[in-house]
């Protein structure tokens, strides 16, 4: 027999990290105050079924005392229900029987008869959310208005997919994962009641890799003692429980967070080649961050549901102190955003390709390059002085890029200042310069300001004008204009203002021509 079924809970007391059920349902039975409807959701495997298996079981025991909740186990109506050959408790599996009919049959017309044996004849349905539409229209009367001796347990780990009809007819318990500290002494006991030894670092991999289900934790256990062995070390469980290839993922954040984007095109390649799935990388980059992202917060935070070696901690650790936490959070987003478009994407690694370019060539973050670790681990006084000397220039950067020496008044009035000090001539003569230097950097940029116009300076603002509002919407996005008017300042010689605009005459025609189009015309010259 499977370790999880030998081992799973018979009673109310034996429920694992969910006494706020289990108090409830207790106290329910103890006073036969029993609700004719539940509905339990969660997680999977945390308990919802077992749960309502023994609930069928302390309702229905003639040998259980007045006043209390929990059922002997040992009469012949109780081991029936444990071994699911109960005819008055049915359990039903709602995604192979979705359909109407089988609902009509198995529940509605089944409920109108008492139970032979039992007080209640309880229906036990598993993964309710699969049911189809029809099939709870047709549910639904028998579940408002049931008889007397009937009582429905829906069980589901989707309960938004349920209708609101369907909910609000049930008393509701939400499970919850279990706790990490509950979960190690509940393995701790099986393990003993099995009457073998795990080693404490083997009870942590086998908590993260379960995430909290309890019946996950179990079967991982009965696949190490398959082995035969009587004391599981970290080595015996190596052999079955491989660490998650997380260090190849962790050369890949080691080079984003460097900015190396060089390697991280290769290995991106390189994943194409092996046939790794590119979401789910993409989704091990992020649990990855994530736990970074979280350590930095709180260093006491566990590894977070990863199963890592010590080597990767170390490692992980190590790279946390090379980046901030503002820039963890722009990285997870990015990638965030950048996986979502993977599937429909015509290469299927561009979208990562293009996160690494955005990433490792992105001007408004701080340059991480030059930061290193020393042997003394001293890598935050290096952050630190690094943020002293940015801070000292950084002044002199935004006043002016002038090369002619002004003393600190001079550049701020010249700043303030509304009288610009270049003509149009020379704003035109800066703004060919500026193109040719924007062509290495944004060619599908440089080809839009290529159809720009100066029309005048006003100020220290130079004016522009386009023949279509999509190309005036794309070089005044926030990151075009910053990088527009940072090179033309510099081509300048002085601070810019890049301001564009469409001319009436053409906004006239863009008009007509949206509205010829929209009879299925179009205008002729």
């Amino acid at each position: 027999m499977a370790l999880y079924r030998k081992h799973r809970p018979q009673t109310f007391a034996s429920i694992v990290g969910q006494e706020h059920i289990v108090q409830t349902l207790s106290n329910q039975v103890a006073t036969s105050k029993v609700a004719h409807a539940y509905l339990f959701s969660g997680p999977r495997g945390v308990g919802k079924t077992t749960t309502a298996r023994i609930l069928a079981k302390a309702i229905n025991c003639p040998e259980r005392k007045e006043g209390t909740s929990e059922p002997c186990n040992q009469c012949n109506l109780c081991n029936e229900i444990s071994s699911s050959a109960s005819i008055d408790v049915i359990e039903m599996d709602a995604a192979t029987h979705t359909q109407v009919a089988n609902v009509r049959e198995n529940i509605i017309e089944n409920a109108q008869f008492r139970p032979t044996k039992s007080k209640y004849k309880v229906f036990i349905i598993d993964e309710v959310h699969m049911l189809s539409t029809s099939s709870f229209n047709a549910l639904l009367k028998t579940l408002e208005e049931p008889p007397a001796h009937v009582i429905f347990i829906l069980a589901t780990t989707e309960k938004h997919k349920l209708p609101d009809t369907i909910i609000s007819r049930c008393q509701r318990f939400d499970f919850k994962k279990i706790p990490y500290e509950t979960m190690k002494k509940y393995l701790e006991a099986v393990a003993k009641a099995e009457g073998i030894k795990v080693e404490k670092e083997v009870v942590d991999r086998l908590i993260n890799k379960s995430d909290g289900c309890a019946r996950d934790a179990i079967s991982l256990l009965d696949q190490l003692m398959a082995t035969g062995e009587k004391e599981i070390t970290s080595s015996t469980a190596s052999l079955l429980l491989p660490t998650a290839n997380v260090e190849e993922t962790l050369v890949f954040v080691t080079a984003l967070i460097e900015r190396d984007a060089k390697t991280c095109l290769t290995h991106i390649n390189q994943l194409v080649s092996d046939g790794v799935n590119l979401p789910q990388f993409a989704h091990d980059v992020i649990e990855l961050l994530r736990v970074m992202l979280v350590s930095k917060a709180n260093s006491q935070t566990r590894m977070l549901g990863l199963d890592l070696s010590d080597k990767v901690k170390k490692e992980l650790k190590s790279s946390e102190f090379r980046v901030q936490s503002s820039e963890l959070v722009m990285l997870i987003d990015l990638i965030i955003k950048r996986r979502a478009e993977i599937k429909s994407a015509p290469i299927p690694q561009l979208p990562l390709e293009l996160a690494v370019i955005e990433w490792c060539d992105d001007r408004m973050t701080h340059d991480t390059d030059n930061m290193t670790q020393d042997k003394n681990g001293n890598e935050k006084k290096e952050m630190e002085k690094e943020k002293s000397e940015t801070r000292n220039s950084k002044l002199e950067i935004e006043v002016s890029n002038c090369e002619t020496k002004k003393t600190l008044k001079e550049k701020v009035v010249e700043l303030i200042s509304p009288e610009p000090s270049f003509t149009l001539e020379q704003a035109q003569a800066a703004w060919k310069e500026t193109l040719k230097k924007l062509e290495t950097l944004s060619p599908s940029l440089t080809f839009i300001l290529s159809t720009a116009q100066l029309t005048r300076v006003q100020g220290r603002t130079v004016h522009a004008e386009v023949q279509y509002s999509f190309h005036r919407d794309k070089i005044m996005e926030t990151g075009s204009c910053r990088q527009i008017q940072s090179v033309l300042s510099e081509q300048i010689g002085s601070p810019v203002k890049l301001e564009v605009n469409i001319p009436e005459a053409a906004k006239e025609k863009n008009e007509l021509q949206a509205l010829a189009a929209a009879f299925g015309g179009e205008v002729v010259n």
